[in-house]
């Protein structure tokens, strides 16, 4: 689970944050995202992002000290913002509040149009509070969503005609433990929203859920928001606790966060798949697009690319060359021990006939490539799949690669990947995957002093290879 909404910079836990932050993780809660709300706690949720792994967090100023917002305080944001290290996911808590009317309504609308605005500039979604403000945040989001304003409404209490006009902007929906509550009054709203389309949170310390109405709520009691859900939508605590977590990781990309470090990846992939509460039978998910082994192949046109340099009369030189789109065609095998994660395995064959009069005489005629590749799904349940991929390659029969009449080498590279992934299910025969992917290889071999006769020097060279690529992969349905 994820918690999206958790307020850990409030003194309520400034005593046992540690040991808050274990109970979470002992209770099933992998990460947790911690807004800000005024200029003094930007600091300390960064901090705290930072001190712990498990742990994101957003930057904005909470309607109540809209005040407060001026150039300084947005220039303190955006100073957050350029640092990726620092693991800000979102902007807020944001919004509108004239419950309480803390600041003026027409400031309190001003900054928060700025702060959207600084959400689409720096391609983050919005956290959005709202009170009392339901036609006036409704008009600001409209005039703001251009396709480029991503936002959740969170502690959603409102009821369904607020909450279709929602979602028709393109928002999504967040709930905190009032949903436990004997008298509320948004059953309905529960029922009706879409699966893919709301996330779970607690607001601690505020919102306690019922068997703790009352006292400082924490993050290890979101369980209990799953469990009313579950029950109001007829589904297993399982599913919900899979949907949700699978909803926040998309909507706030942290997976792609995730995999700049390989053992948080692995951490969560080992909790999509096996973690259970003790008290919840054992029930198997359904999957949309089952993928666990496919076969299939490609093609495509790879770019060869070398950067040489030299030195010559003292002064070093330096050339880079080309040969551009040359056709390859490729086979694989895959293999995806769960649904985030595609490993696969392939050959692939480019070959180049050297015409007399090319100018770059000295690039490959042909080569050859064994690859293993593993790609991470960020939406695997959707009928459109986006991933980055990473893995080795063996490079084999390169000729006369940088250098004339050099005989036929051999090394390995590192290869990355992006791309997309379309999903098409046939009946009675399997799943049918297209894939548009660009992919890069950098070979790891540094041919150094190597001596080139008809210029008479000795020339350094790196070599990399640009292949955009179409696949196709057959998962036939009886193994999968």
């Amino acid at each position: 689970m994820i918690d999206t909404h958790c307020h850990l910079d409030s003194s309520e836990f400034e005593s046992d944050r540690n040991e808050v932050i274990q109970r979470a993780k002992d209770s099933g809660v992998e990460f947790i995202i911690v807004p800000s709300t005024d200029f003094g706690n930007l600091d300390k949720v960064v901090q705290i992002a930072a001190e712990n792994e498990n742990i994101y967090c957003a930057l904005g100023i909470h309607p109540h000290n809209a005040i407060e917002y001026s150039e300084a305080v947005e220039e303190k944001i955006i100073s957050y913002l350029k640092e990726k290290k620092n693991k800000v996911v979102a902007i807020g808590e944001i919004g509108l509040d004239y419950y309480y009317n803390f600041a003026p309504p027409e400031i309190q609308k001003e900054v928060f149009v700025k702060q959207l605005k600084l959400a689409k500039q720096y391609n983050l979604p919005a956290i959005i509070h709202n009170r009392e403000s339901n036609l006036d945040l409704l008009e600001i989001l409209r005039s703001e969503q251009d396709g480029n304003l991503s936002f959740v409404l969170h502690c959603f209490s409102q009821d369904e005609f607020f909450l279709n006009e929602a979602l028709e902007i393109g928002g999504y929906i967040s709930f905190t433990g009032n949903v436990t509550y004997k008298r509320n009054s948004f059953t309905n709203v529960i029922e009706r929203v879409p699966n893919d389309r709301f996330f779970l949170e607690t607001d601690a310390p505020y919102m306690s859920p019922q068997p703790f109405r009352g006292k400082r709520n924490e993050p290890s009691y979101l369980k209990h928001i799953a469990e009313k859900i579950s029950e109001v939508k007829s589904l297993s605590l399982n599913q919900v606790t899979e949907m949700t977590t699978k909803n926040a990781i998309k909507f706030f990309k942290i997976l792609v966060l995730l995999l700049l470090f390989f053992a948080p990846q692995i951490t969560l992939a080992e909790f999509f798949q096996d973690k259970k509460f003790e008290d919840e039978p054992e029930e198997e998910y359904f999957v949309p697009y089952p993928k666990f082994l496919g076969i299939g192949g490609s093609f495509g046109f790879n770019t060869i690319v070398i950067l040489q340099s030299w030195s010559e009369g003292g002064i070093e030189k330096n050339r880079n060359a080309a040969q551009e789109g040359k056709f390859f065609y490729s086979g694989h095998i895959c293999f995806s021990p769960i649904d985030f994660n595609i490993n696969r395995f392939e050959f692939t064959y480019t070959y180049f006939k050297k015409e007399l009069d090319t100018n770059y005489k000295d690039l490959a005629d042909i080569y050859r490539t064994f690859s293993l590749s593993s790609l991470f799904l960020i939406n695997p349940s959707m009928r459109v799949n986006f991933f980055g991929g990473l893995g080795l390659t063996y490079i084999t029969k390169t000729t006369d690669l940088g250098h004339p009449y050099r005989a036929s080498r051999k090394s390995f590279g590192a290869n990355f990947s992006v791309g997309f992934i379309f999903n098409l299910p046939i009946s009675t025969v399997g799943l049918f995957t297209f894939t548009g992917e660009w992919q890069l290889i950098f070979d790891f071999t540094h041919d150094r002093n190597v001596w080139e006769f008809n210029l008479k020097r000795y020339v350094d060279a790196y070599y990399y290879y640009s292949l955009p690529r179409l696949n196709i992969t057959w998962y036939p349905e009886f193994f999968n």
